[in-house]
């Protein structure tokens, strides 16, 4: 796998515990846009959809931001239901803490996971390798 869809998915991963305020802060900004002054004025017919809630939902549904972060909070969910016990402390830990307590070694020595570092670092990666699979992101490189 490339260095840079690692990181990405590293980055997804430490944003998973803030993704569903960032969903809905972007459902917020589509629902109550702020309001630009039209200096129009006059003019001609709009090609918008005059009932304004239907023009929020198709909004809100076409949205590519939110579908991103929609599509990166469900890829790890099905990655981690998808892993062992060990594998979501290491996510835990290393990724989902503001502040984290452990590396991988202290994960091991404090026995927070009964795995060896070798194999602690080969679950690691394929939990990375299974989001970018399911993100569509996965390069075998």
């Amino acid at each position: 796998m490339r260095s840079g869809t690692k990181k990405r998915i590293e980055e997804i991963l430490r944003d998973y515990p803030k993704m569903d305020r960032y969903i809905h802060d972007r459902r917020e900004e589509l629902m109550f846009p702020t309001k630009s002054e039209d200096e129009n004025v006059g003019g001609g017919k709009s090609s918008k959809i005059s009932k304004p809630q239907e023009q929020m939902l198709i909004t809100i549904d076409e949205d590519k931001q939110l579908k991103a972060l929609e599509r990166e909070q469900e890829a790890v969910e099905i990655s981690l239901a998808d892993s062992d016990a060990d594998t979501n402390v290491i996510a835990e830990e290393l990724y989902f803490k503001e502040h984290p307590k452990y590396q991988m070694d202290g994960l091991i020595e404090d026995e927070l996971i009964y795995c060896g570092r070798t194999q602690a670092f080969q679950k690691k990666s394929k939990l990375i390798r299974r989001i970018a699979k399911e993100m569509g992101l996965y390069d075998p490189y």
